[in-house]
């Protein structure tokens, strides 16, 4: 799900020790299902789970951060972090600073608004006209600023650091439409129905915008390919055991898997 930020100066990554215990993963727990925080502090969501189950699979002990998103690609290309794991889509621009894990997930993405003031949109060049000039939120350093960018060039792009100041703005008035996953927009709606969030025109994949990626997966740093196939061979032994739809039935009511 979202656009390279890298600082101008890279550090090496520092590959993961032979025989070390645990793998720390930074996410940014701001986008339910995928990963929030909970009334009492604790983090939770798909990829918690999904992650926990990786680290179980190859024997290691999960260690979470959170932080802001547009901060943990850079990170992990610093070395902070061992693998970065939020919502994050596979692109051919972010493989030039980071590795990345095979897919254990797919995420079809939205325009969405208050009520219905957008009506019946049936394809893109209706979307186009429809979002022309009008204040479109996506979230900072995500896929969607380029999205919005390269195909409603006309609109105008507005970025927020968390997904709930785009709500918070769409439900003021500050912005008209935004851009996020399907499973956002119906945690966010299932959270607050009186704000009547609706989701508008058709659903953007892969095939129409190639800029939302191909699938998600978990940032690696660049030559850690001992920690990659690890990773990559927990992920086939989950989706082939079902471990993984049955955290996407858990937390989104649908199969999210690849």
């Amino acid at each position: 799900m979202k656009k390279l930020v890298i600082a101008a100066a890279l550090s090496a990554f520092a590959v993961l020790p032979a025989g070390a215990e645990t793998l720390r993963i930074a996410t940014s727990a701001d986008y339910p299902p995928w990963e929030s925080v909970n009334s009492s502090g604790e983090m939770l969501g798909f990829d918690l789970d999904v992650g926990n189950a990786i680290c179980a699979r190859i024997e290691m002990e999960c260690e979470w951060t959170n932080q802001a998103y547009d901060g943990l690609l850079p990170a992990l290309v610093a070395g902070q972090y061992d693998l970065i794991m939020s919502a994050i889509s596979i692109t051919e621009e972010r493989k030039n600073s980071i590795d990345f894990s095979t897919a254990y997930a797919q995420a079809p993405a939205s325009f969405g608004t208050l009520g219905e003031s957008f009506g019946e949109i049936s394809d893109k060049s209706g979307l186009q006209a429809a979002i022309d000039g009008k204040a479109v939120g996506v979230q900072g350093s995500s896929i969607f600023e380029r999205v919005v960018a390269e195909h409603f060039p006309t609109a105008n792009v507005k970025t927020y650091q968390q997904a709930d100041q785009i709500i918070a703005d769409l439900k003021t008035g500050r912005i008209d439409a935004a851009v996020m996953e399907v499973s956002a927009w119906d945690e966010f709606g299932g959270a607050d129905k009186d704000a009547n969030l609706t989701m508008f025109g058709p659903l953007m994949t892969y095939a129409e915008y190639p800029q939302l990626g191909d699938g998600i997966g978990l940032g690696i740093g660049k030559g850690n390919a001992e920690l990659k196939a690890r990773i990559d061979e927990a992920i086939a032994e989950l989706l082939a055991d079902g471990t993984i739809a049955k955290a996407s039935d858990k937390w989104f009511g649908y199969d999210v898997t690849p």
